[in-house]
């Protein structure tokens, strides 16, 4: 309900049989308006169904084949991870993950950029995502990645520290000295 002509504010009425189903309409809701306000803020879009991060990974990989050291390692293993959001994408739609990572990753290779997994067809199948208009906004992949790169990269600073460093805590005791405690 929205009473006035100029205003911003409106007023979304949502009636459901249990708490369960309410709550599914909220977040539904709620990811309507903030993909709108992500729009308005910046409408730019790229290929969805999986196809950025299967890009990334194949382009990350490749700087890393490049990347001296242990460093290499790293790099590869933060390309394999980008491959999970395809990966989820097959599993939850129920078809192959393997199968399916391996068709994206040959489509990439032959410069297919675009191309992602097709969730409505049978099986495996590889669709040009740009083609059948499935796009994510580009704000909420830079952020989703920016986010989870700054977690591992957290996680990874304090397990240098804990590993830089000694335990504190008390010193052992030495068998010279009794404590005054000890009558026995």
């Amino acid at each position: 309900r929205q009473k006035g002509a100029e205003s911003r504010i409106a007023t979304i009425v949502i009636r459901g049989s249990t708490d369960n189903y309410m709550d599914d309409i909220e977040r539904a809701v709620d990811d309507a308006v903030n993909t709108f306000k992500g729009l308005c803020r910046d409408g730019r879009f790229v290929a969805g169904a999986g196809s950025t991060e299967t890009e990334l990974s194949r382009l990350i990989e490749l700087y890393g084949l490049q990347c001296p050291g242990l460093e290499q390692y790293a790099i590869k293993k933060f390309a394999e991870a980008l491959l999970i959001f395809p990966k989820v994408l097959a599993d939850n739609c129920g078809a192959l993950d393997q199968e399916t990572l391996s068709n994206l990753l040959a489509a990439h290779t032959e410069g297919k950029t675009n191309f992602g997994f097709d969730c409505e067809g049978d099986g495996s199948f590889v669709i040009d995502a740009t083609e059948k208009e499935i796009y994510d906004l580009y704000l909420t992949k830079y952020w989703a990645l920016k986010y989870a790169t700054s977690a591992a990269n957290q996680i990874l600073r304090v397990d240098q520290i804990i590993m830089a460093k000694r335990a504190g805590g008390p010193k052992p005791r030495g068998m010279g000295a009794q404590d005054p405690d000890d009558d026995e």
